[in-house]
C-alpha cells in the first residue's frame, strides 16, 4: 500500500532526512516535481517509520561528484544519541603487574575506556541491532558526515565528538575500522532535547590511496 497518498505527506517524510543530498535522491526516486498539484499521488516507497524509532535509509546520489569523491550505491543514514566528548571516553588506572625489573612497583598504568565510553558504545550497537546491522562495503574508503544537534547551548568542541561515535560504529560492525574514512565532515545543526548525531556514511569508487597509473 502506497504510504504518502498526498505530497504533503511525502514532503514531511523528507523533511525528517537531514543530508541534503540522500534528500535530494530520495525527492527523485518519488517523482516529485514543483510544478506537480498539492494533491499528486506520490510512487511507493519505504513504509514511514515513527520518528522515535531508529531509522536507516539506504539510497543513491542524486549526481557523482567529481574525481575521489564519485560515491557509489550504499549510502547508509541513521540518527544515534549524542556521543561522550574524546575528554571522557578514557581513564587512567592502575593494575597489578608483574614487575620487568628489580625494583621496579608491582603495577602498571593502563588507558582504559570510560563508563561512559562503554554505555555509549552499547547504545549504539543496540541502534545498529535494530536496524537490522546494516553495514559497508567490505574495503570500501568511506566518506563520514555527521550532523551534530547538541542537546543544549553549552560551548562545545566539535572536533572532540567523532571518536566516540567512530568507535562504537566500529565496535557495532558497521565498518571493519574507523581507519577506512577517507572524509570527514562535522557539521553543527539545531539544539535538540538530549542531543543527537545524523550519520551519513558514503562508501568512495576511488580515493586517494589507490595508485595512480
Amino acid at each position: 500500500m502506497n504510504p504518502f497518498p498526498t505530497r504533503q505527506a511525502a514532503e514531511a517524510y523528507l523533511a525528517r532526512i537531514p543530508d541534503l543530498a540522500v534528500r535530494d535522491a530520495t525527492r527523485a526516486r518519488l517523482g516529485l516535481d514543483e510544478n506537480q498539484g498539492n494533491s499528486q499521488p506520490v510512487p511507493s516507497v519505504e513504509p514511514v517509520v515513527p520518528a522515535s524509532a531508529p531509522r536507516l535509509i539506504c539510497a543513491s546520489p542524486a549526481a557523482p561528484n567529481p574525481e575521489h569523491r564519485a560515491p557509489i550505491l550504499g549510502i547508509l543514514t541513521f540518527t544515534l544519541p549524542f556521543p561522550p566528548s574524546l575528554n571522557s571516553i578514557w581513564r587512567a588506572t592502575l593494575v597489578p603487574c608483574k614487575p620487568k625489573k628489580p625494583g621496579a612497583p608491582p603495577w602498571a598504568a593502563r588507558i582504559l575506556l570510560s563508563q561512559d565510553g562503554r554505555q555509549y558504545r552499547r547504545a549504539v550497537r543496540d541502534i545498529i541491532r535494530a536496524l537490522h546491522n546494516p553495514s559497508t562495503p567490505p574495503g570500501a574508503r568511506l566518506a563520514l558526515h555527521l550532523h551534530v544537534c547538541p542537546p543544549d547551548r553549552r560551548a562545545r568542541d566539535l572536533s572532540n565528538l567523532p571518536k566516540a561515535l567512530e568507535d562504537a560504529l566500529t565496535h557495532a560492525g558497521v565498518w571493519a575500522d574507523d581507519s577506512l574514512i577517507d572524509e570527514l565532515r562535522v557539521t553543527r545543526g539545531p539544539i535538540t532535547t538530549g542531543g543527537q548525531v545524523h550519520v551519513t556514511i558514503t562508501p568512495l569508487t576511488a580515493t586517494l590511496f589507490e595508485v595512480q597509473s
